[in-house]
């Protein structure tokens, strides 16, 4: 016969678990996707206008805003990303 009171405090802890809002890795509706590539969550237009123009450029069609690659790290970090995520496909 299996233990009531055992069984009890197992559901409990798991509904405990699944309650308490914790999230982990789980997909975001905030999260940029581009070219069914996942690139986190709160992007600002920089990043996923680098994001865009490095893949644009892993595809073969070179495209960099210079000054703002060399002006803002937002916009470098998203088109190297870009261009490295999106080599290939």
């Amino acid at each position: 016969m299996v233990n009531i009171k055992l069984a009890l405090a197992t559901l409990s802890l798991g509904a405990a678990f699944l309650l308490s809002g914790c999230t982990g890795a789980g997909p975001s509706k905030n999260n940029f996707v581009y070219n069914g590539h996942n690139f986190g969550a709160n992007r600002d237009v920089n990043y996923r206008m680098g994001v865009r123009d490095g893949c644009t450029t892993a595809a073969g069609d070179y495209a960099k805003n210079h000054e703002k690659f060399n002006g803002n790290s937002s916009y470098r970090i998203g088109w190297e990303n870009g261009r490295m995520h999106c080599k290939g496909k």
